[in-house]
């Protein structure tokens, strides 16, 4: 999980939480924290100075790197490549499309096993008539080269959407949802460098596009459909269980929201939903039990991120080889089960006492 840094000009702090594969990073807000239990998992301080905009997002992990954006509320097209096993990062050079006023950029980070290397890709949109210019530009950066390059002669052909601004990797692609006709899925393959579509069950496909949300659960490329695009009082959890085959999707969970439930977040390795509540923050629950823990980390629904995450030595330089297998937790087997989720649990009263 990560809360999206606000950082104090030149110093930022995070805390990595060991599950196993699963890691929870957090801002300090400028507290730092010594020591710290979280389920059992051990808590350590890492630092990361930088000098530029305050606020930071994370676009994604992949092999133990962390690929960094300033667009949370605005651009200075600052890209940061960070290991925090090693206490390591790179700034990319400027991009060559620059972001514009009213038009949309969209980030996914990944590794090419084809080359042995890391690319971040870039879509940028230009405005036009109160929407957004097709095909967009696309560029991409090579960690071996450290250059951006144009491969906008691939853009699609199509609008991809960031109102969850968060993409997937996951089979060597970057993910996102998209809408053309109706809703779906658009990757973006590292190695061919090419952009494919992937197709959704017919339910969520006529769902408007900015109800939709992508993860990975497991080693499974996972969809959230929202009821509504604010405060939903249901969310659908829906699984494609063969990568690339539309037929195995299917629809894992269904959550109740009604009472103070915004978002899923990601999903724990030891098979729990994680959530952000409304009042309560950060909210772990294990649908076999239907337990609900309140984890005490606190913000707003765009600032949490969940990921899987495995040291590694990569340097940063481009020559380092491949780590471990990013992106894996056990996935949650309840198949449609319903999930009722909210913030009373006795927490409050807890609290109170």
């Amino acid at each position: 999980m990560w809360r999206d840094p606000l950082i104090p000009k030149a110093f930022f702090s995070t805390f990595l939480v060991w599950d196993a594969q699963l890691t929870t990073l957090m801002d300090s807000w400028g507290e730092p924290l010594t020591s710290c239990s979280f389920a059992g998992d051990t808590i350590r301080d890492f630092f990361f100075c930088l000098t530029v905009n305050e606020y930071f997002r994370i676009v994604g992990s992949c092999n133990g790197l962390i690929c960094l954006s300033d667009d949370y509320d605005s651009h200075t097209d600052t890209i940061v490549i960070w290991n925090p096993s090693i206490r390591k990062s790179v700034t990319l050079p400027k991009p060559g499309f620059k972001f514009v006023p009213h038009g949309a950029c969209l980030l996914g980070f990944g590794f090419d096993p084809l080359s042995n290397d890391y690319k971040v890709v870039r879509i940028v949109y230009q405005p036009e008539n109160y929407n957004f210019k097709v095909p967009p530009n696309v560029e991409l950066y090579t960690l071996s080269s450290g250059i951006w390059r144009s491969i906008s002669a691939a853009a699609p052909p199509y609008v991809v959407f960031n109102f969850f601004p968060l993409s997937t990797f996951i089979n060597g692609a970057v993910h996102w949802v998209a809408s053309s006709l109706c809703s779906f899925i658009v990757a973006f393959d590292m190695g061919t460098e090419a952009f494919r579509e992937l197709p959704l069950p017919d339910s969520v496909a006529n769902t408007d596009v900015l109800k939709l949300s992508i993860t990975v659960l497991g080693t499974s490329l996972t969809v959230i459909q929202y009821e509504k695009i604010w405060q939903s009082d249901y969310c659908w959890v829906w699984v494609m269980k063969q990568y690339g085959v539309v037929e195995s999707w299917t629809k894992l969970l269904t959550i109740d929201m009604r009472e103070g439930i915004r978002q899923v977040v990601g999903f724990r390795k030891n098979s729990e939903v994680l959530l952000s509540a409304r009042v309560r923050g950060l909210v772990s629950y294990d649908p076999k039990i239907q337990q609900t823990e309140y984890l005490g980390i606190h913000g707003s629904n765009r600032s949490f991120y969940a990921d899987a995450y495995v040291e590694s030595l990569v340097l940063l330089k481009g020559e380092s080889g491949v780590l471990g297998q990013a992106n894996t937790c056990n996935a949650v087997s309840d198949d449609g089960a319903t999930v009722s989720l909210g913030e009373q649990t006795g927490v409050e009263e807890q609290q109170k006492g």
